[in-house]
């Protein structure tokens, strides 16, 4: 699953989730990518229905996001951050563009397109994190 939200957090805010979704997502089997930039976050949820479906009831409650939008959800074979209970590089402003052109297009081809470019970038961030 990836979804897209407006930030409402602080920096101080985004290392409490970061290190409170490490440990969650490791207890449920849940790995993943997040990425902040200053009005956004991007987020790659990796695990069952049940446990995807609590980590998105708690994201969606959380006043830290506002405008929780489910982009993809689909099931995989294989998960794409499997050493990742949580990747996560900083604050990242070339990612804006990114998030932003997803978070506004219409549907179709243009989506998709964003889409992609958005699930490579994180696929090439955690590849490349220590």
């Amino acid at each position: 699953m990836l979804y897209v939200s407006r930030r409402r957090a602080t920096d101080a805010d985004i290392v409490d989730i970061v290190d409170a979704a490490r440990a969650r997502n490791a207890r449920l089997h849940v790995t993943g990518a997040l990425i902040a930039t200053d009005a956004r976050f991007a987020q790659i949820l990796e695990g069952s229905h049940a446990a995807v479906d609590e980590l998105m009831d708690s994201i969606r409650r959380d006043r830290r996001h506002e405008h929780v939008d489910v982009v993809q959800d689909r099931q995989t074979g294989k998960r794409e951050f499997p050493i990742w209970s949580m990747a996560y590089s900083g604050r990242s402003v070339f990612a804006e563009s990114l998030i932003g052109a997803l978070a506004t297009s219409g549907s179709g081809e243009l989506e998709d397109r964003h889409l992609k470019r958005l699930q490579d970038f994180m696929r090439e961030f955690a590849r490349t994190s220590p």
